[in-house]
This record gives structure tokens, sequence and C-alpha cells, in this order.
């Protein structure tokens, strides 16, 4: 005659198992919340940003001063949100970039801004706002 496992056992153990798969996955899932979800304010941001349009941002002027490495631009924010502008990247004609940290709202409407030490002889500059899809990029001498 064949002997298995008393029932109270097989409970046991099945239980403790329930137990151990309910907490694995109990911390899986709290850890994906906390990850993947966006917070607070990257969900206003990400509302904010959808109104937007990729071309409501455009460059009025902008002004190098190249003996004091001054850069003045003017900007019209034609979205019904204030967009930050985050960083205006500087390329040169020898490949090399320069990423300036700008950090600065622009409202709606237009706005005058200004970046220092700035070097001379740059072909193109982009600006970066906090919505993705909401950038300039300008060749300069076009």
């Amino acid at each position: 005659m064949l002997k298995g496992i008393s029932p109270l056992v097989a409970t046991v153990l099945l239980i403790a198992i329930t137990m151990t798969l309910a907490g694995i996955v109990a911390f899986w899932g709290s850890s994906f919340v906390r990850t993947t979800l966006p917070t607070e304010n990257q969900t206003q941001t990400l509302q904010a940003c959808s109104i937007c349009r990729e071309n409501d941002l455009e460059l009025f002027s902008y002004y190098h001063d190249t003996n004091s490495g001054s850069f003045d631009f003017t900007i019209r924010n034609k979205c019904s949100t204030s967009l930050t502008l985050q960083q205006i990247v500087f390329k040169y004609s020898n490949g090399a970039t320069e990423i300036k940290n700008i950090n600065t709202e622009a409202p709606p409407g237009i706005t005058k801004h200004n970046v220092t030490n700035v070097p001379p002889d740059f072909i193109n500059f982009m600006i970066t706002t906090n919505c993705g899809h909401i950038s300039l990029n300008v060749s300069v001498g076009e």
C-alpha cells in the first residue's frame, strides 16, 4: 500500500506556496507601479504639452555679441500654456557641441532671453523645451 502526505501537511504546504507567490507578485507590482506611473507634476506637464503643437514656438530674432559672449534671442510662444526652455545646444563647424542649461519659463506671447559665455563661430543652435515635440532648430546664416 502506498502512503502519501497527510491532508493537513498538504494544506499547510499549499497555503505557504500561495502566500509566497502572493508576496512576490505584490512586491513586483508595487515597484512596477512606482517606476512606471508619472508623478502629479509630470501628469500636469504631459497634459499641458498635449495642447501645444510642434510649431507653437517660433524664433523672432537672435543676436550674438562675440566680444562679451552674450547671446540674446526673442521667441514667441503661441501655445496657451507656459513652456520651460530647458537647454540651448550650440554646434560648431569643427563638429563640437556645447550645451547650456537655461531652465527658464516662456509664457504665452513674446519673450526675450539671454545666455552668457557663448563662444563665437557656432553654425547651428537648438532650443529644447519640457515638451519633447516642441523645439527650435536654427542654422546660422540661412
